[in-house]
């Protein structure tokens, strides 16, 4: 119950917007050179599996894909090649031979660009080179959650995204979308959602940064 107070309380100042339709961005790129969401329970939730083509070949219909069921902490970690951002906070980690996020450190801090023009001054600074970060926050006054990712590196970086978004007091996994970040700047998306965290997943290192859908 206390657990479910807090979530409530720290909720409040998020958007209050329908929590019907798809996410939705509008993303901002500019050059680099410009405390953890309390009372979230640990659950799981289920992604809906992507959508396939169907086989012309095939009368038989196929058989329906699994959702995959993930584990939601409430913190900012790295699990299963997966970076999850908790509102209010930033992760600052590297992509390892592989291409699999190593965390390097956790930042608690606020988005200029997710609050009212003048209110809220920026702390977070630019990365070490060779790293990336991300950081989620979101405000009641902008009625967005933004997501800011600096790219340190000397190539571009394209990866996925799931959103859990508050949804009847529930949170709800849902595929957001995002654009890949070029080398050495800082890409911003907003989406006009109540977002508690955010997931980063398979990324990939490219030698320029594809064209935003």
């Amino acid at each position: 119950m206390l657990a479910s107070a807090l979530l409530a309380l720290a909720l409040a100042a998020q958007p209050t917007l329908p929590d019907d339709g798809p996410v939705q961005t509008a993303p901002k790129e500019r050059s680099v050179s410009d405390d953890p969401l309390p009372g979230l329970d640990e659950q799981q939730v289920e992604i809906p599996p992507a959508a396939k083509p169907a086989d012309e070949t095939t009368t038989a219909p196929a058989a329906p894909a699994a959702a995959k069921a993930i584990t939601v902490e409430p913190k900012t970690l790295v699990q299963d090649g997966t970076v999850q951002v908790m509102l209010g906070q930033r992760a600052v980690f590297r992509l390892d031979d592989k291409g699999m996020p190593v965390l390097e450190r956790v930042e608690d801090g606020q988005l200029a660009d997710a609050h009212a023009e003048g209110t809220v001054t920026e702390t977070f600074e630019a990365p070490a080179e060779g790293q990336i970060a991300a950081a989620l926050d979101g405000s009641a006054e902008k009625r967005a959650t933004v997501l800011k990712v600096w790219n340190q590196t000397d190539k571009a970086i394209d990866y996925g995204a799931i959103a859990l978004i508050l949804r009847q007091g529930k949170v709800t996994p849902e595929p957001a979308p995002i654009c890949a970040v070029a080398p050495g700047t800082v890409r911003t998306e907003t989406w006009p959602r109540p977002v508690v965290a955010v997931g980063l997943q398979r990324f990939k290192q490219t030698a320029a940064a594809r064209a935003c859908k």
